[in-house]
């Protein structure tokens, strides 16, 4: 089974980023505390495309030392 999942930036603050996500439609919402880099998924459901969108953006972030304004997890 393929995943195909879309993300964008939608708010920065000093304490946390938030992220739309999903695919066709980006109809959910996550939260990721900048300190602790712990994601808060904002409709309650962490299952795999939530955590595999937190886990796309932090890994960019390390990397990259700045959050990212949008991009694709494939899998």
């Amino acid at each position: 089974m393929a995943i195909l999942l879309d993300f964008e930036k939608v708010r920065e603050d000093q304490r946390e980023v938030e992220y739309t996500f999903g695919y066709p439609e980006m109809d959910r919402r996550l939260v990721i505390e900048k300190a602790s880099q712990r994601g808060t998924s904002l409709d309650g459901n962490e299952d795999h495309n939530y955590w595999a969108i937190v886990n796309k953006v932090t890994r960019l972030f390390r990397s990259e030392a700045s959050w990212p304004e949008r991009g694709v997890y494939a899998a």
